[in-house]
């Protein structure tokens, strides 16, 4: 054996490596001694300097490298040395605690691990410096909560870069964590807790962050963290703890709260997120959330929560073990340093799809497409996991799932060693998602090709540039809506917005048969500019016999609002059933009494059967459908202001049936 006794020693002052200069958020300063001696290796070290060796890197103080090698030879030396420690009975978990560290100092020193005591073969210098700390927290003993801290601190510094380490150690370090130990608790539970979420653990991070806030941890960073897994589950706590730590100046935590926004904000308001500089972030949060909630009809603080149990939802079951990810040229969407694969991405940002499809088949490279039912327009995507089955990318056209192109030219294809092979009976299998699948399944043509791409280059445009959060309902009720914007009546300076709701009869289910009778749930957001109207309220309607197949319940609704283009969206459900429905209307234009001549939406009736609505100058009967037959009447009504006293006054309107480029114009 070598004799370089003065290179092989370990320095008992420091925290070793960059990952550690920087403590997490609201670590504690432990108290415990750190000796400033150096110990002779090659003289012995006690399991007790190996234990103060291992608790001192607890410390929030930076530190300098716990040991320096001079060459091969001397690490070889150390690391057999503290092996021998280690197994020789009585036996010594720190000493795998200290090697561990040792190890981490030799990261980029160009040495790898070979067959020699104390290392793994093949196996890199920093998982096999984890796999050390590890075993020392299984050793338990007075270093094993100490072992635990650094050996999170590695692996989740800066996001984890060893995601499978951290999957596969997880709970051995989560159970060293737990032993009582001298760490102050303000150190050790914000540890544990960190861990304990990241694994999903729910119960053991909220136990660890409450902990954490009791021994004196960070009030903000408490907040934070106990904020992000109540969010996650739906307490009710969850955004008040949310917003408090959005109160922080700190710009570590301010720099966690965007990174959890930048999942699904755009580049605008990551720019205004930016542009606060180190102030509060609370007011614009709630504002950022809230404005979601309207957008969807929800009632505030649901699509704050709803964030976070997506994002949970993606870590258990489409976050990515290894990182960062490698692409080939021109693939279409580039998340390189992204915690999920492309579905996690997706769901994060639009919730679990309305309807999902494989097609399993031998030698296929696993597949999934995803449909999300929009009113503007559905949205497909198509997942395939090439060569890497953990790492879920998303395709252009559904023909890259089985190798093919499809009418893609844009994008280049897959090399050959990671091509998909042909999958039968795969776009049969995407027949219920759009029909452009069951055409293709029969004539795979290139203009079927091409309508299939301008479906899924649409989707991948809105989808990953958009969130949403639409309602939802077991089951879908049938209604006709429409928004007409109108003037605000006699000597009225704002105007108003007529809401047309109509139930066809075979949607109904009754809330009484005695007398029979209907009700609805309806809830009404209209937004312009910095005004905002919101109702919710409960309709109901009594009638005097069962409706016939062809007969509707239609009723109105009237907001009062200033002029202006109006975002209108309604929710109406059928509480009896579950049955609802949603709408919205992004231009609703109120027009202006005091800006010249001005027009208002024209309202469409009907010449039998309509609903009477009391207009300004009397009755009108509105068309619960505004459809009509060839050659059948169809009243209208609309109003105009700033028209000169007893000046002449021509209006022209145009009729164009769907689907025709040519109308019929007439005039008044």
């Amino acid at each position: 054996m070598r004799t370089h006794a003065s290179a092989r020693r370990i320095l008992l002052c420091g925290i070793l490596v960059p990952a550690l200069l920087h403590p997490p958020i609201g670590a504690a300063q432990s108290t415990l001694d750190t000796p400033g001696r150096e110990l002779n290796l090659q003289g012995g070290v006690s399991c007790d300097e190996a234990t103060r060796a291992v608790l001192a890197r607890t410390s929030a103080q930076p530190q300098a490298a716990i040991y320096q090698p001079t060459d091969r030879d001397d690490a070889d030396a150390v690391l057999r040395s503290l092996s021998n420690l280690g197994n020789d009975p009585p036996g010594c978990g720190a000493a795998f605690g200290v090697r561990g560290l040792v190890k981490w100092t030799l990261v980029g020193s160009g040495w790898p691990p070979k067959d020699a005591p104390g290392q793994r073969a093949g196996v890199p210098w920093n998982a096999d410096a984890v796999y050390d700390l590890t075993l020392a927290g299984e050793a338990g003993g007075r270093a094993a909560a100490g072992a635990g801290i650094i050996a999170v601190r590695f692996l989740l510094a800066d996001g984890a870069q060893l995601p499978w380490l951290v999957r596969e150690v997880g709970q051995s370090l989560l159970r060293a964590l737990a032993i009582p130990s001298d760490i102050p608790d303000s150190t050790r539970e914000l540890e544990r807790g960190r861990l304990a979420a990241w694994l999903g653990a729910t119960p053991v991070a909220d136990s660890a962050f409450s902990a954490y806030r009791a021994a004196g941890g960070d009030a903000h960073r408490a907040a934070l963290e106990l904020g992000r897994v109540r969010l996650a589950i739906g307490a009710a706590d969850g955004a008040a703890l949310y917003y408090e730590a959005a109160s922080s100046t700190d710009a570590r935590i301010i720099a966690a709260l965007r990174a959890d926004i930048a999942l699904i904000a755009d580049s605008a308001e990551l720019a205004a997120f930016d542009a606060l500089g180190p102030s509060p972030r609370a007011g614009w949060l709630r504002e950022f959330w809230e404005r979601r909630d309207l957008e969807s009809l929800k009632p505030r603080g649901a699509r704050l929560s709803e964030h976070y149990a997506r994002m949970a939802t993606a870590r258990a079951h489409f976050r990515l073990l290894t990182y960062p990810r490698r692409y080939e040229l021109n693939e279409l969407w580039v998340n390189r340093d992204a915690e999920f694969d492309d579905r996690g991405l997706i769901f994060i940002r639009h919730g679990a799809p309305d309807d999902s499809v494989s097609a399993t088949r031998a030698g296929a490279c696993p597949n999934s497409s995803w449909l999300y039912r929009r009113s503007d327009g559905n949205l497909i995507f198509h997942f395939v996991a090439r060569e890497n089955p953990d790492d879920w990318r998303l395709v252009e056209s559904l023909a890259n799932v089985g190798g093919g192109a499809g009418a893609t030219t844009r994008v280049s294809q897959a090399s050959p060693s990671h091509r998909c092979a042909a999958i039968d009976g795969l776009l049969e299998s995407r027949a219920r998602l759009d029909p452009i699948y069951r055409r293709l399944a029969v004539t795979q043509n290139k203009l079927n090709w091409e309508r299939e791409l301008d479906l899924t280059t649409r989707s991948r445009e809105v989808g990953t540039t958009t969130d949403s959060d639409p309602l939802r309902y077991p089951k879908v009720l049938d209604v006709a809506w429409r928004a007409y914007g109108l003037l605000g009546g006699a000597g009225g300076s704002g105007g108003r917005v007529l809401l047309l709701v109509s139930v066809p009869a075979r949607s109904l289910t009754p809330i009484s048969t005695e007398p029979i009778g209907y009700g609805f749930r309806m809830r009404v957001v209209a937004r312009s500019g910095a005004h905002l109207v919101e109702i919710d309220t409960v309709r109901r309607f009594a009638v005097r016999s069962t409706p016939g197949p062809d007969d509707m319940i239609t009723f109105t609704t009237e907001l009062p609002v200033p002029a202006g283009i109006w975002r209108v969206g309604t929710a109406i459900e059928q509480p009896v059933d579950a049955a609802g429905q949603f709408f919205s209307d992004g231009e609703v234009t109120v027009p202006s009494e005091s800006g010249g001549l001005a027009l208002s939406d024209i309202v469409l009736g009907a010449a039998t059967g309509g609903r009477p609505w009391t207009a300004p100058d009397g009755p009108f009967p509105l068309s619960p459908t505004g459809s009509y037959f060839r050659g059948e009447p169809v009243p209208i009504y609309y109003e105009v202001a700033g028209a000169a006293v007893g000046g002449e006054l021509e209006t022209e309107i145009t009729f164009t049936p769907e689907e025709e480029e040519r109308g019929v114009t007439v005039g008044f």
